[in-house]
Order: structure tokens, then C-alpha cells, then sequence
């Protein structure tokens, strides 16, 4: 008796097991994973893509399989009429140039939350070409910014994948003309798809394709002492193994260096800095992969990368529903109204 109930025990494990895996190849199966990542990093950070100048015919090759993803990955333009590239020309050097930005939205369904939003962005221009350079002359920008790029491609899709319904309505911004002073951040503020007022927080990525900086499951973001946006997100992260790490003092000097700072200091008055509370993630800003020859997909670590955009989508998702507020900490701020 006591064997056969020990065989209907073993069964039982047996069974209950083959059931959790099943569902953790499901979950696998949602997520990007690393070869798809290396491809689509591969391809923006590529000789051929001459890396990525403002201004050049790989710009805007990027710019259109940038917005082909998005629509593959359910991104929809803001306004029916409006597509997902948003053209502007800034100048620079006395020389006009045309670029364009990427920008869709994934439509909240919370009727509480949805005229809010949270912004997504990244910037997937680099520096292009430099004679004499060695071993090559091409600054492809595979961490900066392809990383940052596909990281909002792969919310994108996961969040698509999962059939999960955002409560607060995501933009997904991809700019160009960050190297020329966040030229296409400064552009999307001037002239906002959604209401500034009704932005609950920006999220901008950059450099997330390395983890010996850091380690595996950890990134940092930029801000952390002008807002409580990172306390939200420890919140989050209580119940994960991913681990914010807010003790960087590099970390504070980037806070204007990327995308973010143009929705962080959108205007002055009275000697108070007018923005969206914002912060870039990124997982290393070792000087190697920092406008240099030497910035390839090739060392990239994709698992690492993969199960990070697994975790942002999932933190985005938590955040649309999140009931608390994202509000400035600094005095020297305030949010536009």
C-alpha cells in the first residue's frame, strides 16, 4: 500500500512539475529574447548604418524600421492622422537639418488613468563617421543608443505578447538629435503629442546592453535625488531579484546628459525649474562605450539585456496602474502646469 501511494505522490510532483515548466516556457516565449535582441542591435549598430549621423540616409532608414516595429508590436500613431514619424529641422553650424522623431502610444484602459501618460524614450541617433579612427572609423553606437532603441522596442512587444492592458496610456518616444543637444526631446516638448501636464513621469533609456559594470539584474537611473520616482520603483522592486542602484555619484552628473532633461527643465519662472519628473536607466558610462570606435553589439551581454526588458515591461505595466504620484523632491522643481 504505502508503495503505491508513494507512486501516486511521485506522479503528482511529476505532473505539478511539467505544468510549471510549461508555464515558464510560455513566459519565455512572451519575453524578447537574446538572439532577436542581438539581431535588432546588430543592424541599427552596423558599418552599414555609417553610425547613425543626424542628418544622414541611415537616419532615416532607422527612423522607418524603428516605426515599423512599433506597428508590428501594436504601437499606434497618437492621433489617427498623424503616422509615427514626426518630422522637425533644427540648425546647426549654420547647415538646416532635416530629421525625425518616432513616437506611438499603447492606449490606457483605466477610465480614471487614461489621459495620463507615461513616456518611454530613448534616442537612436550617434556621431557617425570619423576619419582615422582605429580599428575602424565607424562610432557604430550599439550601447548608444541601438540599446536604448530596442530596450523600448522589446517593452513594445512584450507588453503586446502579454495581452496586459496598460492603466495610464504609454508613449513610446524614440528621438533623434540627442548628440546635437537633445535636439528631438527639446522639439517633442515644444510641440507635444499629449498635454505635458498629463505626463505622470518619463522613463528614458540608454547603455543597457553591458552588465560587468553593475552585474547582472542591477541598473541605475539618473535623478534620483530631484524626484521620488526611484522610491516608487524600489517599492516595485521588493518583489523581484532587479536592483536599483542609487548610490552612483555618476549617476547624478548624467541627469543632463540624456533625453530625460528635456522634460525635467521644460521651462523657468520665478527661479524654479518647470518639468516632468524623469530619469535615464542605463547599466554602465565606462568611457570604452562612449562615442568610440570600440562601442560594438558584439560584447554586448543579451541575456542580461533580455531579462532586463522583460522586468521593465512589467515595471511600465505596475507603474500605468500605480495610485501613487510621481512628484518633484528638489524645491528648485516644479511640475508644469
Amino acid at each position: 500500500m504505502i508503495p503505491e501511494i508513494m507512486k501516486k505522490v511521485f506522479l503528482l510532483v511529476l505532473i505539478i512539475v511539467s505544468m510549471t515548466d510549461s508555464l515558464a516556457q510560455v513566459k519565455k516565449e512572451l519575453a524578447v529574447n537574446a538572439p532577436e535582441l542581438k539581431e535588432w542591435i546588430t543592424y541599427l549598430a552596423s558599418d552599414e548604418m555609417k553610425g547613425r549621423a543626424n542628418g544622414s540616409p541611415e537616419m532615416k532608414t532607422a527612423a522607418y524600421w524603428i516605426a515599423g516595429k512599433f506597428s508590428e508590436n501594436g504601437v499606434k500613431p497618437v492621433s489617427p492622422d498623424s503616422g509615427l514619424v514626426q518630422n522637425y529641422t533644427f540648425t546647426s553650424r549654420q547647415q538646416t537639418i532635416k530629421e525625425r522623431n518616432v513616437i506611438g502610444i499603447i492606449e490606457g484602459t483605466d477610465p480614471a488613468l487614461k489621459d495620463q501618460y507615461i513616456v518611454l524614450s530613448a534616442h537612436f541617433d550617434h556621431i557617425g563617421i570619423r576619419e582615422g579612427l582605429k580599428p575602424d572609423s565607424i562610432r557604430n553606437g550599439a550601447d548608444d543608443n541601438a540599446a536604448g532603441t530596442c530596450t523600448l522596442i522589446g517593452i513594445a512587444r512584450t507588453i503586446y505578447l502579454s495581452g496586459i492592458k496598460p492603466g495610464r496610456t504609454i508613449v513610446l518616444a524614440v528621438f533623434s538629435g540627442e548628440e546635437y543637444g537633445m535636439r528631438g526631446s527639446r522639439y517633442f516638448v515644444s510641440n507635444p503629442p499629449v498635454p505635458l501636464n498629463k505626463i505622470y513621469a518619463d522613463l528614458n533609456f540608454e547603455m543597457t546592453g553591458h552588465s560587468e559594470f553593475l552585474g547582472k539584474n542591477r541598473y541605475y537611473m539618473t535623478g534620483c535625488q530631484y524626484s521620488n520616482l526611484d522610491d516608487i520603483i524600489a517599492e516595485y522592486n521588493k518583489g523581484t531579484v532587479f536592483q536599483l542602484v542609487d548610490t552612483l555619484p555618476i549617476a547624478n552628473m548624467l541627469f543632463n546628459s540624456s533625453d530625460n532633461i528635456a522634460f525635467s527643465r521644460v521651462s523657468l519662472a520665478e527661479g524654479i525649474t518647470l518639468g516632468i519628473p524623469s530619469g535615464t536607466f542605463a547599466t554602465s558610462a565606462t568611457p570604452d562605450y562612449i562615442h568610440n570606435v570600440t562601442d560594438e553589439a558584439e560584447l554586448f551581454d543579451f541575456d542580461n539585456m533580455a531579462e532586463l526588458i522583460t522586468y521593465f515591461s512589467d515595471l511600465v505595466i505596475w507603474l500605468s496602474n500605480n495610485k501613487s504620484d510621481v512628484v518633484w523632491t528638489d524645491p528648485a522643481f516644479s511640475r508644469i502646469k
